[in-house]
């Protein structure tokens, strides 16, 4: 246990490094930029003040809980992007005593990394049986590069509950060998699987679609890999932890579903493509990294950003090459019969070609007599697999040693490859051609449900990233059975920290408009509302339009200051926009020029007030917006500045 703390505090100083200079400004500055993790913020805020009800007794905010106080008169807008909850619960102690949505997002922001980082340390050690693997490990998952250009997605960072549902079912299979727990394992690592899993599942919508193949195939793997599939108690303690999960996640899909079925919300194939991993984008690195950000620049493209460092592929190549079969003899080695050599080099030689012509999308060889091409992934692949489940069937030896690698290491690197092969999307490309390789990821986009709400496979990266860690992990085990270990080791680490890290990180980070004025880069706390703000608040049963709207980055301070003055707002912004958003933002944009159509929108939501931000506009539309309102019977009742707030009758 003393260790565990040593090793919290490393990660805990190693993210207040990696993350400068978020802790010089915990409760005023937002890590990141303004535009995602203000409405995290918001997000955060609304549910926490929802629980906090709740917690005093008023149980009717259950029912009314996805109605949040967004894009007015639509109902269930919780449900039109992330909603939060496990990370409003962790940091609901800090909410309810200070209020201060900033400090409570900073420090989730800050705890995912350290907790990334003793989930993969307890993992690895659990798996290696070395403390240095593991913390070697940790690092290379919670500092991986592919973190921080995701710094802005709350839920992508989240990630912090995978090594730690996989940590519980490892503990809980090895409890089955323990004297006096062969029946059927221990319950308690079991039901903190099963917690991890629901916290992760409700964490990240990506992650309950994206990683639940993986932890069943984890648990298959566990089971394969110390033959106890005729364990009934074992099936009976899986099954029950299995119906936790559902029970636990299945209450709060459904407000999504209902959304679903209301709206029709789905992203189109050409959206999904959009966001998909090229095949290059393992080659591209964040432009920001120092090291790799101007050389790693192989394909750039939104959510592309997927390099994972040369330090973590160099040590999970050692963690595949350096196995040994414990069982094996050190002087028992292969001799492969000539039949044999012909399928290994078949099979070799159709992935190796397979690759290239991944990379190039196709291959010429031109051998004199007579020439080669090459530009059938999925064909070259299917060959390859041919040649080595023949190879298999007809030599004994090496069907056993691949057993037992595939018992060792063989769930990580089919892991690793699976997640890469999906994070390309339903229609792989490379360079963004396409490449005539099986788009696996189709599959789940048309038959299983869910997947089409989601837009982008490329977070599978994460799981990568997971993977290629566990087998960092191994082959840092394996180095540190040498002399001198620690110290290579220790440079390993700080190589690696070289290359991933992007110092110092954006705080407060706000891009210039063109049509608007762009608003100051930052947002205040509760306790230093705009005077305008407590204006609203001071007004009873408000339904507030803020003018202008349809523009995220005056969208999204609209639904932040919300936070302290709780009136529904015509304004949002989500992952989804309810069908009546656009008409509305379209009937407002001109309210000098057209009043009548503006006048009709806001009696046909019901709206009771305006607030008008006259200095957005670069000309003088400001003004003549809150004029023109006065013109049609509002009443202008506070100002502050150039911020008028106008009650309609």
């Amino acid at each position: 246990m003393r260790r565990l703390r040593y090793i919290v505090l490393a990660y805990v100083a190693l993210t207040l490094l990696a993350t400068w200079p978020v802790v010089r400004g915990l409760s005023r500055n937002v890590a990141g930029d303004l535009g995602d993790p203000v409405f995290a913020m918001w997000v955060l805020a609304w549910d926490s003040d929802q629980l906090l009800t709740m917690l005093h007794g008023d149980l009717s905010h259950v029912r009314s809980f996805f109605d949040a106080n967004i894009f007015h008169p639509a109902p269930l807008t919780l449900a039109y992007s992330e909603h939060f909850i496990p990370q409003a619960i962790q940091a609901l102690p800090i909410y309810a005593i200070t209020g201060n949505p900033i400090l409570s997002y900073n420090l989730l922001f800050l705890s995912t990394f350290v907790l990334s980082g003793v989930g993969a340390y307890l993992f690895v050690r659990e798996l290696t049986g070395d403390a240095r693997a593991g913390f070697v490990a940790g690092v290379l998952f919670a500092f991986a590069p592919y973190r921080f250009p995701q710094a802005p997605h709350l839920q992508v960072l989240s990630s912090q509950w995978m090594p730690f549902a996989l940590y519980g079912f490892r503990r809980y299979f090895a409890s089955m060998s323990d004297a006096g727990h062969s029946r059927g394992g221990r319950w308690r690592p079991l039901l903190g699987a099963a917690a991890a899993l629901v916290t992760l599942n409700l964490s990240c919508g990506y992650y309950l679609m994206y990683f639940a193949p993986f932890v069943a195939a984890y648990v298959v793997w566990e089971i394969w890999q110390r033959g106890v599939w005729r364990n009934r108690a074992m099936w009976l303690r899986i099954g029950v932890a299995a119906a936790v999960v559902v029970v636990l996640t299945v209450p709060l899909l459904l407000p999504y579903l209902v959304v679903q079925e209301m709206l029709h919300l789905d992203r189109s194939m050409t959206e999904v493509a959009r966001y998909s991993a090229d095949v290059y984008s393992y080659a591209t690195a964040f432009a920001a990294q120092p090291v790799w950000g101007d050389i790693a620049r192989a394909f750039p493209k939104p959510e592309g950003d997927l390099f994972p460092g040369l330090v973590t592929v160099l040590l999970a190549i050692a963690g595949v090459i350096a196995w040994r079969d414990p069982d094996q003899a050190p002087a028992d080695r292969l001799s492969p019969r000539p039949v044999h050599w012909l399928l290994i080099v078949l099979a070799v030689a159709h992935v190796t070609a397979a690759v290239a012509t991944m990379i190039n999308r196709r291959v010429a060889l031109d051998l004199g007599l007579f020439s080669i091409r090459m530009t059938n992934v999925t064909q070259l692949l299917i060959r390859a697999a041919v040649a080595a489940i023949i190879l298999l069937v007809i030599s004994p030896p090496i069907r056993a040693r691949c057993a037992a690698f595939m018992r060792a290491r063989g769930f990580f690197v089919a892991a690793v490859v699976a997640a890469m092969w999906l994070s390309l999307g339903p229609a792989p490309e490379a360079l963004g051609r396409p490449i005539n390789l099986a788009g696996v990821y189709r599959l789940f986009y048309d038959y299983v449900p869910g997947y089409d709400g989601l837009r982008v496979p490329a977070r599978f990266g994460m799981i990568v990233v997971f993977m290629l860690s566990v087998l960092g992990g191994y082959g840092t085990a394996r180095i540190a059975r040498h002399r001198g270990a620690t110290a290579v080791l220790t440079l390993l680490v700080v190589l690696f920290l070289c290359e991933s890290l992007s110092l110092p990180i954006t705080v407060n980070g706000a891009s210039t408009l063109a049509d608007y004025t762009t608003p100051e880069a930052r947002v205040y706390p509760p306790s230093r509302l705009p005077a305008i703000y407590a204006a609203v608040k001071r007004e009873p049963n408000v339904i507030l339009a803020e003018l202008p709207i349809g523009q995220p980055d005056y969208d999204l301070r609209a639904m932040f200051y919300s936070i302290a003055h709780h009136a529904r707002l015509l304004n949002g912004y989500s992952g989804f926009f309810p069908p009546q958003y656009g008409q509305i933002a379209l009937a407002l944009s001109d309210v000098p020029h057209h009043p009548e159509p503006a006048w009709s929108a806001l009696r046909d939501t019901g709206a009771t007030h305006v607030l008008v931000h006259e200095r957005a506009w670069l000309d003088d539309q400001g003004p003549r917006t809150s004029a023109a309102l006065t013109k049609l019977g509002g009443r202008e009742i506070s100002r502050d500045g150039t911020d008028v707030l106008i009650k309609l009758p």
